[in-house]
């Protein structure tokens, strides 16, 4: 037994804490702190979001320093249920009331390219067919947004404080303020990322590995999913986001790419006889007025392929 004048230290009152918790108390002891607790949620209509939990256990623990062990043996153990009720009508209060990020998801129907703008003042393009996740308000140091799928041209607003960064596929997207373009079609096994103004920094996602690329303008990163390093090279950035204004432009493209292009505007379905087709390389343009016939016409004309049409499929193949 502690002799009289003696005093309670802190870590005996957190030892009084973790025994209550974890059922180890006396019956007198439980009971106290049981009696004040149900007293108090009966009576208190306190906010208790504000409180500042270790702050409330330090000023407890100041006030009981200044007593004798005699003279506080009742005032301690109303002490550690104030804390207890602190700490667990705290964690209630986040769990019931606390904030939540608020997602909205926007999809770009077929045809057309969709605009918006974030909380933030970034400018966002999505191609069509494309799904971008974003949340209604940026409230971390960092502003994130998830492309589900499809094509998004991004100009983030300039915000050195907070990153803007984008999730796409497997490749993570980090900027302070630029103009960039980025690719990930769940259809296609790759992602890519296109810098028209600025610079970004391109990383693996959920990597431990976190090496950057940096990307310029006019250089782009692509990422394949059966492969692990991301391949940069030099590239028209303003072609590759000409979509944004409703043409289609490809400078040493990818036969794949341009046909998921192709069947979100003119609403078809494209495939290839031949396995080797998907990465054959196209150079081309045409304008908005195109008709899918006449943009067919053209590559098929220009790559030495044939196509097939069959109601809305489309087949390429080799001549």
């Amino acid at each position: 037994m502690r002799k009289c004048g003696a005093y309670m230290d802190k870590q005996e009152i957190n030892k009084l804490l973790q025994r209550y918790v974890t059922g180890e108390c006396t019956a007198d002891e439980k009971r106290l702190i049981e009696a004040w607790y149900k007293l108090r949620s009966e009576n208190s209509t306190a906010d208790i979001s504000g409180l500042d939990i270790a702050a409330a256990q330090e000023q407890i623990w100041a006030n009981l320093q200044q007593t004798p062990v005699r003279e506080i043996s009742y005032k301690w153990r109303i002490a550690a249920a104030i804390i207890i009720l602190i700490c667990t009508g705290y964690l209630l209060y986040a769990l019931l009331n606390g904030t939540r990020t608020s997602w909205k998801e926007v999809y770009a129907g077929q045809h057309k390219p969709y605009h918006l703008t974030l909380p933030d003042g970034s400018d966002i393009w999505l191609n069509a067919g494309s799904r971008l996740r974003y949340p209604a308000q940026f409230k971390d140091n960092e502003r994130r947004i998830m492309l589900l799928t499809g094509e998004a041209r991004v100009h983030a607003a300039e915000d050195p404080q907070h990153p803007f960064i984008i999730i796409a596929g497997g490749l993570q997207t980090r900027v302070l303020g630029t103009v960039f373009n980025v690719r990930s079609y769940n259809e296609l096994p790759f992602v890519q990322v296109t810098v028209q103004e600025g610079k970004v920094a391109v990383s693996r996602d959920n990597y431990e590995d976190k090496t950057n690329v940096l990307l310029l303008p006019n250089e782009r990163a692509t990422l394949y999913t059966d492969k692990f390093n991301i391949v940069k090279d030099t590239v028209d950035a303003a072609a590759i986001s000409g979509w944004t204004t409703d043409q289609l432009l490809f400078n040493n493209e990818r036969l794949d790419m341009i046909a998921i292009l192709l069947a979100h505007k003119y609403d078809v379905r494209i495939s290839f006889a031949d396995s080797t087709l998907p990465s054959y390389k196209v150079t081309a343009g045409f304008a908005a007025t195109d008709t899918i016939k006449e943009v067919l016409e053209a590559l098929s004309l220009a790559n030495n392929l044939t196509y097939r049409i069959q109601g809305n499929n489309i087949m390429f193949n080799k001549q």
